[in-house]
């Protein structure tokens, strides 16, 4: 990213997933926070008393903490403990503005590194307090039957659910499977993460609906965010958690993340959220099937056990451990769909590696499923040209089933 393509004006408050957060003031990783130069504050924050401050921004680069001499800002504290930044272009391109993740605000207390939070911001209220119903503590167990609203998922219309304690949402009936199958399927399933999780030592897994209140709301703005271009309101929320469960038979781990479900209309989408999700040696899986199979998706690492605690940091929304996928209607999948696509990635990737390669391809993919194409469109890397030193080309090929 390159901050001076923003069009700065006035006063600027930052947050990293709805919590208060400060720009760093000591020397940050050069090719962090999603660019070349990162910029710091190089004098530190002031008090309140201090009033409105001058200070030196620095950009790491070439080994040297201050290598870019950016353009000074003015910094004030704020009673509450929090500060506001009047940010300015920076000198040029790759530079960009650091929001410091080890430090967060919440309830006017600065939250230290050895700090635990009970969840990450992403996650929607959920527990006992905010009236979840919580599954018996059975292995391989699921909730009863959940009656609810009407749900469109992939051109079929659900009005109850299960809640299954290894990880998944399933529609028609409860489910014991602890063994995730290779996606694409034969049944219409959600999977926060499928795999052999067991919560009777340790661990909770709950749910609970909303029909009006702050949910919706934040269910609303949440989809504006990640799908700019669709008229929606929320109606409907359905929040299941998986909080600190451990896997079988280990009980010493934990694992937590949430699937949420949000209709409104004629419009459906998941969230899916992820918090610190432990390894593990086990089979696992997330994403969606279809009964058909013409729609799925799987997340990128997510059925690898021992890559899984990224999950935390990835996203398809640009949000670090959120999912979003819109899942109301088929796709039409009896033609071929031939497309141009012109895209710019904010963000630098060997793609000399793989890995690499793989995630770029899914995060293309996500954008196209997003605006209509069908989710089992296959994209393939034709050709990898390196255009200049601190970028490459790609040239794709893809094809529907």
């Amino acid at each position: 990213m390159c901050d001076a393509a923003v069009s700065w004006n006035g006063w600027y408050r930052l947050f990293i997933q709805g919590q208060s957060v400060h720009m760093p003031d000591s020397c940050v990783d050069q090719r962090s926070c999603g660019t070349h130069a990162p910029l710091w504050l190089n004098g530190g924050h002031p008090t309140v008393e201090d009033g409105v401050v001058t200070r030196a921004v620095c950009g790491h680069w070439s080994n040297n903490c201050c290598h870019f001499q950016s353009n000074t800002i003015k910094v004030k504290a704020c009673p509450g403990n929090y500060y506001v930044y009047e940010f300015v272009s920076p000198i040029g391109c790759y530079l960009t503005y650091c929001a410091d993740v080890r430090y967060i605000t919440i309830n006017n207390a600065t939250l230290t590194p050895n700090t635990t939070l009970a969840a990450p911001g992403i996650f929607y209220p959920f527990g006992s307090s905010e009236g979840d119903t919580i599954n018996p503590a059975v292995d391989d167990g699921s909730s009863s039957v959940i009656t609810q609203s009407p749900f469109r998922f992939f051109g079929r219309t659900y009005q109850q659910i299960y809640v299954n304690n290894n990880g998944h949402l399933t529609f028609n009936q409860a489910s014991g499977q602890y063994v995730p199958y290779s996606f694409p399927g034969s049944q219409d399933i959600i999977a926060g993460l499928w795999t052999d999780l067991d919560n009777r030592v340790t661990g909770v897994v709950s749910y609970r609906q909303y029909t009006s209140g702050s949910v919706l709301t934040r269910a609303t703005q949440d989809i504006h965010n990640h799908f700019p271009n669709l008229a929606f309101s929320a109606s409907w929320v359905f929040v299941a958690t998986w909080d600190k469960v451990a896997y079988y038979p280990i009980t010493n781990t934990e694992t937590s993340f949430q699937v949420v479900l949000i209709s409104g209309t004629h419009f459906s989408f998941i969230l899916m959220n992820y918090g610190n999700i432990a390894v593990t040696g086990l089979p696992v899986e997330a994403g969606y099937d279809t009964v058909n199979s013409t729609d799925y998706f799987v997340i990128p690492g997510s059925n690898s056990g021992s890559s899984i605690s990224n999950l935390k940091n990835s996203s398809n929304v640009n949000v670090p451990g959120r999912w979003a996928f819109r899942v109301d209607a088929a796709h039409n999948t009896s033609k071929n769909n031939i497309i141009g696509l012109q895209m710019k990635l904010s963000s630098f990737s060997d793609l000399t590696q793989s890995g690499n390669i793989e995630i770029v391809l899914q995060q293309i993919k996500q954008e196209l499923v997003k605006n209509g194409l069908p989710s089992n469109i296959e994209l393939k890397l034709r050709k990898l040209q390196k255009m200049k030193p601190t970028s490459s080309g790609l040239l794709l090929s893809s094809s529907g089933k």
